[in-house]
């Protein structure tokens, strides 16, 4: 259907915000279109690079399922700490 690249997976991205009182979070919504992966759909904070397995992520068969697990995981958790989380995966990933 689609002429990907071994390895490769198209997705389609849809962004939310969440909003608090502390600021706001971005959050994008991945859809696999084509290619393989482990999950249907995947959600995580915007600015993330490198595997989201590692972070503050929600997988699931369908946009809602995965946005779900994301808010559940994020419930209690301050916007400082998603934000230093993200930039640790940062430093990570460019060290490997």
């Amino acid at each position: 259907m689609y002429n990907l690249n071994e390895g490769e997976i198209l997705v389609k991205a849809t962004q939310y915000q969440i909003l608090r009182k502390e600021g706001r979070i971005r959050v994008d919504v991945f859809e696999r279109v084509a290619g393989t992966s482990h999950h249907k759909f995947m959600a995580y904070p915007s600015g993330y690079i490198g595997n989201p397995e590692k972070m503050y992520c929600g997988f699931g068969d369908s946009e809602s399922d995965a946005l779900r697990g994301f808010l559940n995981r994020i419930k209690n958790v301050s916007i400082k700490e998603i934000e230093e989380s993200i930039e640790r995966q940062k430093n990570i990933e460019s060290e490997e």
